[in-house]
C-alpha cells in the first residue's frame, strides 16, 4: 500500500482496506490488489465501516456513506449529526436497516430500501459496539449491556455487566463475550444477561476481542503490544503472543492484522505468518 492503512475489513474471499483517500480491494488468499478507487476528496482517521453483502457502509465522524463494493462509488450519504457531541460511534446492519449508534446515547436507524433516517433515544452514555441479530445488543460507555427490540425500537433489557466501557461484543449462539476498559472479560447469558464467567486483568491497558478460534476467544492490547489467547470453557490463559495492532480480527483459521502499510495473515493451526503490501 501506498499509505499507511486504517481500515481493514473481509467478505468472502476479498479484503477491504482504507488506506489514505482510497478504498483498496485484495485478494485474500494471493494478496494481489484486484481494485483501488479514490472515494474521498480527503484523509480523515475517523473512518469506519461494515459491509453488507453488494454495499460498504462507512461512517465518518457525523458522516455515513453507502458505497458501491463493485465499483466502490458512493451512491448515498447522510449527516446524522453536526458536530463532535452527535458523531456516529457504531455501525450495523440487517436485511432492512443500518444502525447507527450516535454519541451521548442516540441511535440512527435508515431504511435501506428508502433511505429514510429515524432517530431514538437508548441510553444516557454513548454506545461503542453493537450485535445485530434477532435484537441490538449494545455495550455502553457506563458498561451496561443493553437489549433493544428492532420493531418498535425500545430498550427491553439491560443490565451493568461492566464497570467502565464495554467496549467490544462477540456473539456465539447464545453467549455474548465481552471485553470492557475495567480490563476484564465477561460470558453472558444472550437470553438473560447473566454472567456465566468473568476474568479480571486481562490486559494491563485498553484491549478488544479479535475472535473466536476453536475452543478459544482471542483478545489483543494495542498500548500492551500483546495478544492473549483464552480457553472459552473457564477462562484460563492458553498462551500470550507479543504483539498486537488495532483492527485485528478472525476468519475460520486465518488471524488478519494491519501493519503500517501491509496486510498480515497468519494460519492459526500451521502458524505461518506471511504479509502483503
Amino acid at each position: 500500500m501506498e499509505n499507511p492503512i486504517l481500515r481493514l475489513g473481509k467478505s468472502g474471499n476479498i479484503l477491504y482496506v482504507i488506506s489514505g483517500k482510497k478504498f483498496i480491494k485484495v485478494d485474500s488468499n494471493t494478496g494481489e490488489i484486484l481494485q483501488k478507487a479514490e472515494v474521498f476528496a480527503k484523509d480523515s482517521k475517523t473512518r469506519r465501516f461494515i459491509i453488507d453483502k453488494d454495499v460498504i457502509y462507512c461512517r465518518d465522524f457525523y458522516r455515513l456513506y453507502k458505497i458501491d463494493a463493485g465499483t466502490m462509488e458512493i451512491i448515498s450519504r447522510w449527516e446524522l449529526g453536526s458536530d463532535l457531541s452527535s458523531d456516529i460511534c457504531a455501525l450495523g446492519s440487517d436485511e432492512t436497516n443500518v444502525y447507527a449508534s450516535i454519541r451521548n446515547g442516540g441511535f440512527a436507524v435508515i431504511n435501506k430500501s428508502s433511505g429514510e433516517v429515524k432517530t431514538y433515544a437508548v441510553s444516557d452514555s454513548s454506545i461503542w459496539d453493537m450485535i445485530v441479530s434477532d435484537r441490538i445488543y449494545a455495550g455502553s460507555v457506563d458498561g451496561n449491556l443493553y437489549v433493544i427490540d428492532k420493531a418498535g425500537f425500545k430498550v427491553l433489557d439491560s443490565k451493568p455487566i461492566h464497570k467502565k466501557n464495554l467496549k467490544s461484543l462477540l456473539l456465539e449462539g447464545d453467549v455474548i463475550y465481552t471485553a470492557s476498559q475495567d480490563l476484564s472479560i465477561a460470558k453472558v447469558n444472550k437470553n438473560t444477561l447473566d454472567v456465566i464467567d468473568r476474568k479480571k486483568r486481562c490486559h494491563n491497558k485498553m484491549f478488544y476481542i479479535a475472535g473466536i478460534w476453536q475452543d478459544c476467544l482471542v483478545t489483543v492490547s494495542p498500548p500492551c503490544g500483546e495478544m492473549k489467547v483464552w480457553n472459552k470453557s473457564d477462562f484460563s490463559l492458553y498462551r500470550t503472543v507479543n504483539r498486537g495492532n488495532w483492527d485485528s480480527f478472525i476468519d475460520g483459521d486465518r488471524l488478519y492484522e494491519k501493519a503500517d502499510n501491509r496486510i498480515v495473515c497468519t494460519d492459526l493451526n500451521g502458524g505461518i505468518c506471511f504479509g502483503w503490501s
